[in-house]
């Protein structure tokens, strides 16, 4: 364990990287910076508060914590980086500040023991494999602000039994959603995509619901799934 004094405002990148039998840490309110890798590899680390005057969550801040199985961000971050919680495999939830507007490339893959995860109304890209692995997710809120799902943004999520996509979302990525081995139903709600993602949907059963009367243009962009792809009147379910 470790006690680090008030007169502290910055831990810098590794300070604490492969500190295997650190358990807890008490990161005092007077800092404001957390560096790339600070805790990574801290295996036994089980729960950890961020400070509120902390902005930005670095690179690999906390990959690897495979222990950690809460932890506090304050709303005060607006940047959450690629890899920062990567490999934390015991994490079961995390609260996502409201002021982030982008979740990185990385972020949170192979959090397998994360079950759900509300996305804030600002975000608007959901990054490459951001969640990839999260084997345990059961469902997702994407907000209608999000325009942008990253290639491999769900790849291997196995529990995710559905999932909506508001009409903001025009690009999906290359297998985005490949291997979701639960995903029963995709509701997507906007009439055509500007990226139709190479096998999106590979070795997952989903029917794929789009608005009706653009059946055939998503046919047109997913060859492969045409035979998945049913239209849905939207306006009469709302």
């Amino acid at each position: 364990s470790i006690s680090i004094p008030k007169s502290v405002t910055t831990i810098g990148k590794y300070s604490f990287y492969g500190c295997r039998s650190l358990t807890s840490i008490n990161i005092p309110e007077s800092v404001t910076t957390i560096g790339s890798s600070a805790f990574q590899s801290c295996s036994s680390l089980t729960n950890i508060s961020i400070p509120e005057r902390v902005t930005k969550i670095d690179r690999y801040a906390f990959s690897n914590c495979r222990s950690l199985t809460s932890i506090s961000i304050p709303e005060s971050v607006t940047t959450i980086y690629n890899y920062a919680f990567q490999n934390c495999s015991a994490l079961t939830s995390i609260n996502i500040p409201e002021r982030v507007t982008i979740i990185y490339d990385y972020t949170f893959e192979g959090c397998s023991s994360l079950t759900s995860i509300i996305i804030p109304n600002k975000v608007t890209t959901i990054g490459s494999s951001a969640f990839r692995g999260c084997s345990s997710l059961t469902s997702i809120s994407i907000p209608k602000s999000v325009t942008t799902i990253g290639g491999y943004a769900f790849y291997g999520c196995s529990s995710l039994t559905n999932i909506s996509l508001p009409e903001s979302v025009t690009k999906i990525g290359n297998y985005a959603f490949r291997d979701c081995r639960s995903l029963t139903s995709t509701y997507i709600k906007a009439t055509s995509l500007s990226t139709y993602g190479s096998n999106a949907f590979y070795n997952s059963p989903t029917t794929i619901y789009v608005p009706s009367g653009s059946e055939e243009t998503y046919k047109a962009g997913w060859p492969d799934y045409a035979s998945r792809i049913v239209g849905y009147d939207y306006s009469a379910a709302q």
